[in-house]
């Protein structure tokens, strides 16, 4: 979950470091820090919080033109966020600085063994074994001592490090755990990072290390080393990664922007790839054969988090649409199942970062038994994408809010496109399939109507943000949309909030109905609206407040409802988008009006890198 950032090149390397990390906070907020040499002398600089906390301590004290630093952002795991536990850490000689993400699983072991030669540890770190045990083993090269710790050690990790000894290279290794180096050799450059977006840069040479490699970074180059410490040759990818800038622009915060950029991305999704003129879809990506659509016939969605709600939401309309038994599976349940790879299945993974380590766990392990992947992700550099069968990117742009909007939304929408392609081999009528599409050409405009009505959205979160609990009521699509919803308003509001199927309700959970509670029902499934009402009306009586969300000319909801947002009508298996960017907002205003940090709300990250 934590960022690491590395650079050596001429002079100004804990600039370059700081801009890195600027990028990589979404993956961790906890504390950060960096290292950089020079004169011989390693010099460190570390604070608790956001990274705003050590540009501030940096402005105050002498900034050193140092030709290399190491950086990071923390993501706690072993240890309490602090200022002692922040990254980099330090040997007890201080004479090596290391970052680190993932667990050290054996850190236990290795601290009695260590603490038994004598070594004085500072902090309750995994992160601080892994420097001492390097610094230990160091004698003279730090590749062998890399080698010979990692031999070492269990878990998974990504590690870069410096020493004062050493002041002209950076050294890293891997296992799990993303890595990518990048060398300039016109301007003689070496960079380090958890992301290749971070480099924002077009002009080098990037290498993605696989596990049990090391890399030595120097101004002459990078030398590779594998698993038996042996030289080995690297080709560079040369991978236009797109330009942009972290701005809120006239936002006030980065979930907000991103909400108000799903008309665009929904587009960006969507574009080239159905013909509502004939019906018919194209995938410039994917790699899949007619054949392959034919002899699917069973397909199974992975995901953490809103991907597994999407994936709920996509089962649904695959079975549908085109006829296909469709599950989805949370990647970290999945994992651990002894799951039949049967002929026929599709297994398709969602991810936005590419590299939730849960997901690729996942992935591993259907591929290794011989199943066919399928991957929908953001982010076209990702282990993910790399490791996959047959690909689709959702071409969404950075999403740097750790509450994720427009990608949801745009999974959902190349994922009903995906469904009406396999709806077409199996057999629905070329009219239906022309009508869906026109409704699917018709999104982007809803979902700017929809945003349309964020005044009066605000005005009732700011009306009910007094109530202590929420629950989400839905059926069919709208039931994995209220999973989604309610996960929105937790993450961000810190708020009691729960996602449950409507018919579900009296089966236990109506126990904890009465007057602190806002129902919110999403009656967006044509077939089961006046079931909907009727779970309404159950809750209204013990004493609820009821907040709806319809489409326009819903009957009968007045009666019940304190409080109704009316939304565009759209097709059933297109509406969980429409209501999803209704409940977005609702859960955005309502942490506004709470006070509560809504782009990087407390114990979470945006890339899930550890178990």
């Amino acid at each position: 979950m934590c960022g690491i950032y590395g650079y050596i090149g001429k002079s100004g390397a804990v600039e370059v470091c700081l801009e890195g990390l600027r990028f990589l906070e979404y993956r961790g907020y906890d504390s950060s820090g960096i290292a950089t040499i020079e004169s011989g002398n390693l010099h460190c600089y570390k604070e608790k919080g956001k990274l705003s906390a050590l540009e501030k301590t940096l402005q105050s004290s002498p900034v050193i033109d140092a030709p290399l630093a190491i950086g990071h952002t923390r993501w706690a795991t072993h240890g309490r966020g602090s200022k002692r536990n922040a990254h980099p850490h330090l040997d007890e000689k201080k004479e090596l600085a290391l970052v680190h993400n993932g667990i050290l699983e054996n850190h236990h072991e290795l601290r009695e063994i260590l603490s038994g030669k004598g070594v004085i540890f500072a902090t309750e770190t995994d992160s601080e074994v892994i420097c001492q045990l390097i610094a230990h083993l160091y004698r003279g090269d730090l590749v062998k001592a890399v080698h010979e710790a990692t031999g070492m050690m269990q878990g998974f990790w990504a590690i870069a490090l410096i020493h004062k000894d050493q002041p002209d290279q950076i050294v890293t290794a891997r296992k799990e755990n993303p890595i990518v180096v990048a060398f300039s050799g016109k301007t003689h450059e070496g960079f380090v990072s958890s992301d290749a977006y971070a480099f924002m840069r077009k002009d080098l040479d990037l290498y993605f290390l696989s596990n049990h490699e090391i890399a030595k970074i120097t101004r002459d180059g990078i030398e590779f080393f594998d698993q038996n410490l042996q030289l080995i040759d690297k080709t560079p990818e040369l991978i236009d990664l797109p330009s942009f800038t972290i701005e809120k622009g006239a936002y006030d915060h980065f979930m907000l922007k991103e909400i108000y950029e799903q008309p665009k991305t929904i587009q960006a999704a969507i574009m080239g790839r159905y013909h509502p003129a004939d019906g018919t879809t194209s995938f410039e990506t994917l790699g899949l054969s007619s054949s392959d659509f034919v002899d699917t016939q069973k397909v199974v969605f992975i995901g953490c988090g809103s991907s597994w709600h999407a994936g709920s939401i996509a089962a649904l309309q695959f079975e549908a649409l085109a006829g296909l038994p469709s599950t989805a599976e949370i990647a970290s349940e999945l994992r651990y199942k002894e799951t039949p790879i049967q002929k026929g299945t599709l297994f398709i993974a969602l991810s936005q970062s590419g590299e939730t380590l849960d997901t690729i766990a996942a992935v591993r392990s259907i591929k290794e038994r011989g199943g066919k992947v399928l991957i929908i992700c953001n982010m076209p550099c990702s282990t993910l994408v790399r490791e996959a069968d047959h690909t689709l990117l959702l071409q969404a742009g950075p999403e740097i809010s750790v509450c994720s909007t427009k990608t949801f939304t745009s999974q959902l929408s190349l994922l009903f496109i995906l469904s009406m392609a396999f709806a077409s081999v199996r057999g629905m009528a070329a009219e239906k399939q022309k009508e869906l599409f026109h409704q699917l050409e018709k999104l982007p405009e809803i979902v700017e109507e929809v945003l349309s009505e964020a005044p009066s959205i605000a005005l009732l979160a700011k009306k009910y943000t007094i109530q202590a609990h929420f629950f989400f009521l839905g059926r069919q699509y709208m039931y994995p949309t209220s999973l989604e919803s309610s996960l929105k308003l937790k993450e961000i509001s810190y708020l009691s909030a729960y996602g449950y199927p409507g018919g579900e309700l009296k089966h236990g959970p109506m126990a904890l109905i009465d007057s602190d509670h806002l129902v919110i029902g999403l009656c967006g499934h044509t077939p089961t609206y006046e079931k909907i009402l009727s779970n309404l009306a159950e809750v209204k009586a013990r004493g609820a407040k009821i907040l709806a969300l319809a489409p326009k000319g819903a009957a009968h909801l007045e009666e019940i409802a304190d409080d109704i947002i009316f939304l565009p009508p759209i097709c059933d298996p297109l509406a969980p988008i429409p209501y999803s960017v209704a409940s977005q907002l609702f859960a955005y205003y309502t942490a506004l009006e709470c006070g509560e940090e809504i782009d990087q709300p407390r114990n979470l990250a945006k890339s899930v890198t550890v178990e």
